[in-house]
């Protein structure tokens, strides 16, 4: 274990807040783990140190650090109320052993989905009317699968997150509508009727008496999520939900009526 994280616990709990969740900070050219400094290993069972609870460690993860060294992190206590570090030297035969799991929770902590950019047609700026279809899709070049990979030496964990579903949420207590898929842009050189998409949504009553006179309108995309990584080790993750809101204006169309003379 590198010489300075022993002296981290007489130090570093004066100097350095216990809770923060950077895990790791300078100290002359090398790195020193704060928060609770704990001997344990991860998963393993006992009481934390400088007044930690109990209990086995949880959401462990890695840091990586200066020097070659990584920092592994974990939750310690019934309630995860204590940070506890150790510090990974490479080659160190006593070095606490990194999972390909840790690895997979440091991987979807990076893994940050863009939020949906959503066409409409009518396009937005322009009045919608009610009776009418609302069509909505999501942008091509949005619609891919996106990948993180965490390492630590020969240990390594792999996610990726793909759309799937684009939800409209209409807003004012409106039911949600959910496509697979992207949808389908509006063909604007065909008549409405002849539309191929099922993304769209009919307002029943105007946006007048709403705030500002519009509709508040949430989109979503559910992406569904796994994993793999070293040793065979992967699964399927829960999916990963991003959104958008934007305002709609929906108006009364006015019927025209002709009386005979």
């Amino acid at each position: 274990m590198h010489a300075a994280l022993a002296m981290s616990q007489i130090l570093l709990a004066l100097l350095l807040p216990a809770d923060d969740d950077n895990g790791a900070s300078r100290w002359g050219d090398s790195w020193v783990a704060y928060g609770t400094h704990d001997g344990r290993r991860p998963g393993s069972a006992g009481s934390g140190r400088n007044g930690g609870g109990g209990g086995s460690l949880s959401n462990c993860h890695t840091i990586p650090g200066a020097n070659g060294i990584t920092y592994i992190q974990c939750d310690a206590g019934a309630a995860g109320q204590q940070n506890v570090f150790q510090g990974v030297v490479p080659g160190d035969p006593a070095a606490p052993t990194i999972t390909p799991d840790m690895l997979m929770q440091e991987a979807l902590r990076q893994l940050t989905p863009p939020a949906p950019t959503v066409a409409t047609a009518p396009p937005r700026g322009r009045d919608g009317y009610v009776g009418l279809r609302h069509y909505f899709w999501a942008e091509r070049d949005q619609w891919r699968s996106i990948s993180k990979r965490a390492t630590a030496g020969p240990v390594w964990a792999e996610v990726t997150a793909t759309p799937t579903t684009l939800v409209f949420d209409p807003g004012a207590g409106q039911a949600s509508i959910s496509c697979k898929g992207p949808g389908t842009p509006y063909d604007q050189s065909r008549s409405p009727d002849s539309q191929t998409s099922n993304c769209w949504h009919s307002f029943t009553r105007s946006s007048a008496g709403l705030p500002g006179s519009q509709y508040t309108v949430t989109v979503s995309v559910v992406w569904t999520a796994s994993w793999v990584g070293s040793g065979g080790a992967g699964g399927p993750l829960a999916p990963i939900t991003t959104s958008a809101t934007f305002l709609l204006r929906i108006a009364e169309g006015q019927a025209l009526i002709q009386r005979s003379a």
